[in-house]
This record gives C-alpha cells, structure tokens and sequence, in this order.
C-alpha cells in the first residue's frame, strides 16, 4: 500500500483583499506588479511597490506607476509588505483619491470612501471581514503539515490499516479539515474501499492528529486536505 502524494487542491480568493505585495523579501527595494497589482516580472510590470519606512509598529508602503506616479499608500503588518493594515489610499491617474479605508490582516475592513476622477464622492462600500475569519481554504501559502512529513503518514497507515493481515487492493480517497490549532475534523472517506477499510482509514488519520496548520499571509487557516491512497 502506497500514499499518493501530493494532494491535489482547488484555489479559492477572496474577496475585498488588494492581493498584492507577495514578494517575502523584506529587503527588496521595489516589488513589480501587474496591471491588477499582482506580483510579476519587470518587462511586463504596470506598477511597482517599494517600502517608505514605518508608522508605530506598521510599515509603510507605496504603489507606483512605472512612471513614477503614486498608486497608493498605506501601512502593512510586516516589513515584507505582505500584509495590509490600518489605512489605505488608492489615487487615480491624475493625483486625485479614487478610494480611502482602512485595511484589516490583508481585507478591506468597515467603510471606504470612493470618488471619481474629478473628485465626486461616489457611493460608499462597506466591508465586513469577520465572514473571513473561518474560511476553509483549499489552498493556502503554507499547507499543513503532519509531524514527520508525508513519510511518517504513509508510515503509520501501513502499520496500522488492516490489522487482521488479509490483503487489501484499491484506491481510496480521504478529506479531512486541519483547524488553525492542527487538529483534524470532518475526516472521512469520499471514495473508499469497502466500510471496514475506510473506517480504519479514517481512524489512522485521526490518530496522525495534531498537524502543523497550514498558513496563509503570516496566520494559521483552516484548510481541507483531500489525500488519495492506493493500497
């Protein structure tokens, strides 16, 4: 019997999050980002980021046009500018504000402001992250992780699934969630084998927990794990 690693996944986004500013390296000058601010090469950049020093604990960061034009400004929770927090401002073209808020662990928090080119308030937008706060992730930055790695888990199984010695052939698939604490919920089997082998399949798996949970901008998610094993 043989674990089939690595999991596949589904990415999931979320909304009202500027998903800019994934660099990682907090020495970089500048961060070149596309025409929908999001990390690319220097040739096919429309923007770029590039830190402008700190506020209290926050630090500061501002968007550019390849040209030289300011974007938009606002602070971050970590020198790598990965993490928007606290207040924020995006301009149009000609200098003047397009939006202003406040940002919350990366998601536009509360009240934003929004006018138009010439300077007319538009309609607010208000946003409420606390619906993020438990969101299953499918994908994270940092995927959970069992003690030992994939071999410990393919380990285990083996030592512990089919105790009676007989022979098992075939394919099953697993879903489990690993909560922001590692422990592991909602395990099943979603395409098993018979029952008596999926419920020592699920058992196996629950006995792996806790895992090191999955982490996405800087904070341990909740993440679904889908695991196929082959026996």
């Amino acid at each position: 019997m043989r674990l089939i690693l690595p999991v596949t996944f589904i990415v999931l986004s979320l909304s009202g999050s500027a998903g800019f500013a994934r660099s990682g390296d907090p020495k970089a000058a500048k961060v070149y980002l596309s025409n929908v601010l999001e990390p690319t090469s220097k040739g096919k950049a429309a923007f770029y980021l590039q830190p402008e020093g700190k506020d209290g604990d926050l630090f500061i960061g501002k968007i550019y046009t390849m040209d030289g034009k300011l974007k938009a400004e606002g602070r971050f929770r970590d020198e790598a500018l990965t993490i928007e927090e606290g207040p924020f401002t995006f301009y149009h073209p000609n200098g003047k504000v397009e939006s202003t808020g406040d940002y919350a662990m990366g998601n536009k928090s509360g009240v934003w402001l929004r006018y138009d080119a010439a300077g007319h308030a538009l309609a607010e937008k208000v946003y409420n992250p606390e619906p993020l706060a438990n969101i299953l992730y499918t994908r994270a930055e940092t995927m959970p992780s069992m003690p030992g790695g994939e071999k410990a888990l393919v380990r285990t199984i083996k030592e512990k699934i089919d105790p009676t010695g007989k022979t098992v052939k075939g394919e099953a698939m697993a879903s489990f969630i690993v909560e922001k604490n590692g422990d592991l919920t909602d395990v099943k089997v979603i395409d098993g084998v018979s029952q008596a082998v999926d419920e020592q399949v699920v058992e196996v798996i629950r006995s792996t927990s806790p895992w090191t949970p999955g982490v996405d901008k800087g904070l341990p998610v909740r993440v679904q794990m889908r695991v196929p094993v082959q026996f």
